[in-house]
């Protein structure tokens, strides 16, 4: 079911029977304290109307190869109860949905279809999908006419193709694809897929059911004997996960769901299995077709680790023979959060050379006789040519200094390097093709961290595959340089350099404007006349532009803005210093109806963050924050939905600052809001005797503490939270020690031994699938056990089958229903009956 086809169906079924409206009066006898309605209960037509309204809009940055065509994925946050609430598979920290064999957010979430732009007729294709149809692991073909992707039907998943000249797609074959560890939620519609590759031929190399596979592994019909857990050889600290394995069943299960056969497809052909089956992570598909570097997990696996942390082993396989012709690689199981990794000198990085010369790697020099393993010895860029084995091995270059990373030209003639000395970078040049070059430093060595001064990243493209290559001048003597353009003023200015590779000189060909964030998307030629620029503002929804040389700037997407009342709101970019003199930065965005003169409530929402010196967080300030950037309107969190409800939103860094940071979290966290609460009485825009505290997961755990330690909130809002540390014991958040070590830090940090001293009205809620670390449902449970003993007014939401990030319309409807209830009983209604005028400072 597809969110926004089908809200008015939605709504209209919510309506009937609907719960009582929020917060009305119930009948004493059936409930003692609190009023809240039971059932799900909406928010008023406006929020609804807003979680009703497609957000999607064309940013032009995933550009096929032939460099007229871009993919614009169409997404979206939501769902419904009846999806979310389909049977999910927790197993290892995997969560997939057995019937169809994927992870069990493509089920729920993300992509929705997509449809391409051709930039030579300035106009959209429609790609028409089957209703309900979600997709993922876009792959634009090697001449960029077609594009490759997984369709996520009803019961299976499918290898797709999409003919960009007029939108008509056709399955690739008919294989029942297993998507469980290929695809992830990250970077859908930009990112390369693992698990989808082309070949020069125009055929499509995927991961699909094995042809033994048989029925899942039973549940036996008793124990076979007690779970036992035991510990290691070696201390083997674990972060605090939920739905690990638990049993032997368990880890059946597992290897059956993502053991997958490599399969060759093509349109009218039936599937070619390539190799034998194994639990295969990732593919990587050789420019010439030829081979794949193809990742699988083995076992043992582990009951106090996740899946992310079992053996894996790195081989190439032959396509046509399906033989392995060598192993690259064999990680073995990495249980300890603390440890693991193998040593310096193993080789890192393993990729195809974008020119089809082999698999490039790091390795640092082998020791010499008589040197510590742990000794400086030079790094080296290292080439594999077929067959691969480690006879193959010839070394590129070498460097004096840590490689960081590589990345070649497309023609092979370039490397660059990316290197590190002393915590410092630069960038080295390597010529290749006569023998071992010499580098030279084309960027010389700066400090990372000082983020006004970086001197950018070398510009890159992607293969359809998605190789990584750098982009070079058509007479070879240039590539590019990409910077964030970060400036202490916070209004960033992006820009790209011309880098001359001979000397390292630079000459300026784009920088953004001072008045309006203006970002470099992708480059239409090698020596950059044109390229595709986003330009968006505080108040200007975001369109993606033509840019040429001569200073042309041609508006190709013309967004139409779905929330022209959120994007009209005045926004404030404000400043304060913490009694200990710390610069910290805020905003402060007023409601949609605001009355210049008057005071009004406000919604505080923070996520403390951790930070070793002020120097880290003045720079981390200043790559966060913008004052040039559109606020994208979003249902979860600190979303500019408060503003349609009379409230102002603040946003005020909280930095934990210190060596041992968490030594400071209290102090900080408190002298830091006092600051910040002093500098938005100082606008004059909101009244403070009518502000409330939220957050999420960390933020949930900010405001409990808030609650306990400070005067200044009417109320609270925290989700998804732990409340009590001494339930995370080896370590949480950014926290490097465990309980033992920091007991005074554990307690003292811990609002949940302050449950005492919350005086304030508190909303907790809570999925009860959440899947993150540390915040089991239990936090919240445990919590609110506590506000009740201790008589305090407090209510917990635990929402059905959501995980760490609700996803449900009717949740999503239910929550925000509630919490504006919430505030407006105790915090709207703390004050007086009409807003104050801005001279009525308290």
């Amino acid at each position: 079911m597809r969110i926004f086809r089908s809200f008015p169906v939605l709504f209209a079924l919510a309506s009937v029977g609907a719960a009582p409206p929020p917060l009305a009066a119930q009948d004493e006898e059936e409930k003692a304290g609190l009023d809240i309605s039971q059932g799900y209960i909406l928010p008023d037509a406006t929020v609804q109307d807003l979680f009703a309204t497609d957000p999607n809009y064309a940013t032009l940055d995933h550009i096929s190869p032939d460099g007229d065509h871009f993919v614009v994925p169409l997404s979206t946050e939501l769902s419904t109860l009846a999806e979310v609430g389909e049977e999910t598979l927790r197993l290892g920290m995997l969560e997939l949905r057995a019937r169809a064999d994927r992870p069990w957010h493509l089920d729920i979430y993300g992509l929705y279809g997509f449809r391409f732009y051709s930039l030579s007729e300035r106009a959209y294709i429609d790609v028409d999908l089957p209703e309900g149809t979600y997709v993922s692991d876009l792959m634009w073909s090697p001449d960029g006419s077609r594009l490759a992707f997984l369709a996520h039907l009803e019961e299976r998943t499918e290898v797709w193709i999409a003919d960009a000249s007029d939108g008509s797609v056709t399955p690739a074959g008919d294989a029942r694809v297993i998507a469980t560890i290929g695809t992830s939620s990250r970077g859908q519609g930009s990112a390369p897929s693992r698990m989808l590759q082309w070949t020069p031929s125009g055929s499509v190399l995927t991961l699909a059911a094995p042809a033994d596979r048989g029925s899942p592994p039973p549940a036996p019909a008793l124990p076979s004997g007690p779970t036992i857990r035991h510990t290691r050889a070696e201390a083997t600290p674990t972060r605090t996960m939920p739905f690990l394995l638990e049993d032997e069943h368990g880890a059946d299960l597992f290897e059956y769901y993502t053991r997958s056969q490599i399969v060759e497809l093509a349109p009218g052909r039936s599937p070619r299995a390539v190799g034998e089956p194994g639990m295969y992570e990732s593919l990587s598909s050789s420019p010439d077709g030829r081979h794949v570097i193809a990742t699988r997990l083995t076992r043992p696996f582990s009951y106090i680790a996740s899946y992310t942390s079992f053996p894996r082993v790195t081989e190439v396989i032959d396509l046509e023979s399906g033989d392995v012709l060598a192993t690259l690689e064999e990680r073995e199981l990495r249980e300890g959060a603390r440890g693991g990794g193998g040593t310096g000198g193993d080789p890192r990085d393993w990729t195809w050379r974008p020119d089809g010369s082999g698999i490039s790697y790091l390795q640092r020099a082998e020791a010499e006789d008589g040197e510590d393993e742990d000794d400086d010895r030079p790094d080296r860029i290292m080439l594999r040519r077929a067959p691969f084995g480690d006879g193959d091995a010839e070394v590129v270059a070498t460097s004096d200094d840590r490689i960081s990373g590589v990345t070649y030209s497309a023609d092979g003639r370039h490397a660059f390097a990316d290197v590190r000395r002393d915590g410092d970078a630069a960038l080295v040049h390597y010529a290749l093709g006569g023998g071992e070059p010499e580098g030279h430093t084309l960027v010389a060595f700066h400090d990372p961290g000082d983020a006004v001064e970086l001197p950018g990243d070398l510009l890159t493209a992607r293969t359809g595959n998605g190789l990584e290559y750098a982009w070079v001048s058509a007479d070879g003597t240039s590539a590019y340089l990409r910077g964030d353009g970060w400036k202490e003023d916070f209004r960033p200015q992006p820009f790209v350099d011309r880098l001359w590779i001979p000397d390292g000189a630079t000459e300026r060909l784009f920088e953004g404007s001072r008045d309006s964030f203006d970002r470099p998307l992708v480059p239409l030629d090698a020596d950059l006349e044109r390229m595709v620029v986003s330009r968006e503002g505080k108040n200007t929804f975001p369109d993606s532009h033509l840019w040429t040389r001569d200073g042309g700037m041609e508006n190709l997407t013309r967004n139409v803005d779905p929330f022209p009342q959120l994007t009209a709101a005045r926004r404030i970019d404000f400043e304060f210093t913490r009694r200990d003199g710390l610069e910290i930065q805020g905003r402060v965005s007023l409601p949609v109806d605001y009355v210049d003169g008057t005071r009004v409530p406000a919604v505080f929402w923070t996520y403390p963050r951790e930070y070793r010196s002020e120097d880290d967080f003045d720079n981390a300030t200043i790559r966060a924050r913008n004052h040039n950037a559109y606020t994208n309107l979003t249902w979860l969190r600190w979303s500019d939905i408060w503003l349609t409800q009379g409230y102002a939103i603040v946003y005020p860094d909280i930095p934990i600052v210190g060596e041992n940071y968490n030594d400071y979290y209290i102090s900080n966290m408190v002298d830091g809001m006092y600051a910040a609460i002093r500098a938005v009485d100082a606008l004059g825009v909101v009244d403070m005797d009518r502000i409330g505290h939220g957050g999420h997961s960390y933020g949930a755990f900010a405001t409990a503490n808030f609650l306990a330690h400070t005067p200044f909130f009417k109320a609270g809002i925290a989700g998804d939270g732990a409340y009590n540390r001494s339930l995370t014991p080896m370590g949480f958040q950014a926290e490097p020690r465990d309980i033992w070590e920091a007991p005074h830090v554990y307690m003292e940090m811990s609002p949940f031994f302050k449950a005492d001293q919350i005086n304030t009205p508190l909303l907790l809620y809570h999925g009860a699938d959440d899947n993150n670390s540390g915040t089991y449902p239990i936090q919240s449970r445990r919590m609110i056990q506590a506000l009740t003993g201790l008589g305090k007014t407090a209510a917990l939401f635990e929402y059905p089958f959501e995980s760490h990030t609700p996803r449900a319309i009717e949740n999503n409807l239910d929550m925000w229903a509630r919490w504006i209830d919430w505030f407006d009983r105790y915090v709207k209604g703390a004050g007086k009956d009409d807003a104050r005028t801005a001279t009525d400072s308290p």
